[in-house]
């Protein structure tokens, strides 16, 4: 049993493993601790009331074996500066939805606000299972309905704008981009990548460090395979795409990246833009969403789908084989109809 006396947290046992006379006792003593009678000191034990910066401290303390550790330090960090040392019992509805609110006013996206609402959300659920929070909290948070108008960025190069980019690039930074735009992998996964994860012999990069923790094949094609080959090694350094200064993979291209997007007279364009070009050449093309979504590393095809509408052609086609049976019926029913 679970109560609230005075700002503390008291847990007390029943002493019975029969599920309807705990509930009458839970009742029982329920009844007592609202009317002021304290249960005995041997009885039960108490801790403090958590807040919210207890649970950031104990949620990023968790984090730390999970891949999204890193990004999830800075939002819960957001969070944690806002909600400061209020009581987790305390949250409501209200805190959440005023949340939203001022982010907006900021002139802050609607995606920023749903993606702090998701966060606290799984905070107070990891909460209940520390017994944290009462369950009646999460009903309430759970309650919170997030923004609609969410902007899903897809931005893609078209043929044209890759080859410029590519011819603007600077040396060490073009076979990355070109990794980028032929395999559609991430960032992350792109400077991670060893040779020893390279078979040029069969053509396939092996991953097995990936965000969703698959494992995940790669087809090289004749233009990454040309770029790859054409790189040399550094016998003391197992990575592909390195900084020759401390033989350490590049964590920021930032200044060179931005340079090479001024003289191509690219805007508004993300390094993780590349991801989406590759996938949106591969479905213009024809190439099933399924296939697609393997090449990828997407856990959930609905992730995939956002590509689905640059497809038109091969739908089209796709409906033009039933258009073909539809003239013979119809052409067959136009001619009984004129021998009647």
């Amino acid at each position: 049993m679970k109560f609230q006396l005075n700002g503390r947290r008291i847990y007390e046992s029943t002493k019975t493993a029969n599920k309807k006379l705990a509930a009458d006792i839970y009742l029982n003593r329920r009844h007592e601790i609202m009317n002021g009678i304290e249960p005995s000191r041997k009885s039960f034990r108490t801790e403090p009331e958590a807040t919210f910066r207890d649970l950031s401290e104990r949620y990023l303390e968790f984090t730390t074996r999970l891949k999204s550790h890193y990004k999830l330090k800075s939002f819960v960090g957001n969070l944690s500066k806002r909600f400061k040392d209020k009581r987790l019992d305390d949250f409501s509805l209200e805190d959440l939805e005023e949340l939203q609110g001022d982010i907006l006013k900021k002139g802050q996206s609607a995606a920023y606000a749903n993606r702090l609402v998701v966060i606290a959300r799984i905070m107070f659920n990891k909460a209940l299972d520390w017994e944290l929070v009462d369950e009646d909290v999460i009903k309430r948070l759970k309650k919170c309905k997030l923004l609609k108008g969410e902007n899903k960025r897809l931005r893609y190069l078209s043929e044209e704008e890759a080859e410029r980019l590519i011819s603007n690039c600077e040396p060490y930074l073009k076979p990355i981009v070109v990794t980028a735009l032929n395999t559609g992998m991430r960032k992350s996964e792109i400077f991670g990548l060893t040779w020893d994860r390279v078979d040029l012999k069969n053509r396939i990069i092996l991953l097995d460090k990936t965000k969703n923790g698959e494992r995940r094949e790669i087809p090289v094609n004749d233009t990454l395979y040309r770029a790859l080959s054409g790189m040399a090694r550094h016998l003391k350094c197992d990575y592909i795409f390195y900084n020759p200064k401390t033989l350490r993979p590049y964590d920021n291209l930032k200044r060179s990246w931005t340079t090479a997007l001024r003289k191509s007279h690219i805007l508004d364009f993300h390094f993780h833009d590349l991801r989406h070009t590759f996938a949106s050449r591969l479905v213009m093309r024809g190439i099933d969403l399924t296939t697609v979504k393997e090449l990828l590393g997407h856990k959930d095809i609905k992730m995939t789908l956002r590509y689905a509408h640059l497809a038109p052609a091969h739908i089209r086609k796709a409906v033009e084989i039933l258009d073909e049976r539809c003239k013979i019926v119809a052409v067959g029913y136009e001619g009984e109809r004129g021998n009647l």
